[in-house]
């Protein structure tokens, strides 16, 4: 079966035309015409009903497509990472990246990529577990860093762990609970919260550990951003409150920028990791960029015991 005549079926369903779709292939009318035929005369199928002046897919079309689609991304993603594996020299790598990696992780990691394969090109894009993970499901990503979600339950990815590390809660510097001891979790309730987007297991352990009547406005706080860069400049300059990585808020605090609140009963880290799919072939790019991702974790974590 030729992948181009895969792709004359694409493009006339996309495009609803034989005429447009000709245009489009930079092939004649005909020539696509014969290609959907010899397509249905190998399978045996009628592609599409042309009695009613536009083309339409059949019910084995439609089914045609779904695997066509498939097949031409994959011999797409083939080509790309080929590509990449010529040294490393070639190509473009996409990565997602939830908000604890993106503020903590990502970029010392692409700062040792950038120095081991200077032409490798990354492009990062933002987001949350859920819709990160269907971008990587249509191949729009090649990987995510991020925390594991649901990946670890589902034999379709494949995860590998980055160094966990514990979330502590921070307010501005002038803030109403700065330098008090024990805060209770009702306490900081009192306050509006800035906060990321919980994944699913996140939110079950709070209502777990705390009951509905605190687990619901951290799940559902009154500010929600993906971006770390976004929480942090809400807690600095309000009485919101938020939580970040432990070494990031170190750092943070370092610099008189925010303060660490001692929270009574509270023990939570973070759960990142690498997400890629687990039927993908293997790629020399994600490869490099994940152990670029493992060591940064690694150094984060060694300069917290040393620091």
């Amino acid at each position: 079966m030729e992948l181009r005549k895969l792709e004359f079926l694409r493009e006339v369903a996309r495009s609803g035309s034989f005429k447009q779709a000709a245009e489009a292939m930079y092939v004649s009318a005909p020539a696509l015409t014969k290609g959907i035929q010899a397509l249905e005369q190998e399978l045996q199928v009628t592609l599409f009903d042309r009695k009613r002046g536009r083309p339409l897919l059949t019910p084995a079309g439609q089914k045609v497509l779904v695997r066509a689609r498939r097949m031409l991304d994959e011999a797409q993603e083939i080509q790309a990472d080929m590509a990449r594996e010529r040294g490393l020299e070639t190509g473009e790598l996409r990565v997602g990246c939830g908000p604890i990696v993106m503020q903590n992780v990502m970029g010392r990691a692409l700062g040792k990529l950038s120095v081991r394969h200077p032409g490798l090109r990354v492009r990062v894009v933002a987001g949350n577990w859920e819709t990160l993970s269907q971008q990587l499901e249509d191949y729009a990503l090649d990987l995510v860093a991020a925390d594991i979600g649901q990946a670890r339950n589902k034999p379709k990815f494949k995860v590998l762990h980055l160094e966990q590390e514990s979330l502590v809660w921070i307010a501005g510097v002038n803030h109403p609970l700065a330098g008090a001891k024990n805060i209770k979790m009702t306490e900081l309730l009192r306050y509006p919260l800035a906060l990321p987007t919980p994944p699913t297991h996140m939110s079950e352990w709070l209502v777990q550990r705390y009951g509905a009547e605190i687990a619901t406005p951290l799940t559902e706080p009154g500010i929600r951003s993906d971006s770390y860069t976004t929480l942090i400049s809400a807690v600095r300059r309000s009485q919101c409150l938020s939580v970040l990585p432990d070494s990031l808020a170190h750092y943070l605090e370092s610099g008189g920028e925010i303060i660490i609140l001692q929270v009574r009963d509270w023990a939570m880290s973070s759960h990142a990791g690498i997400i890629t799919l687990a039927t993908r072939a293997p790629s020399a790019a994600i490869d490099v960029m994940a152990r670029a991702l493992v060591e940064s974790s690694v150094d984060i974590k060694t300069e917290g015991a040393t620091g």
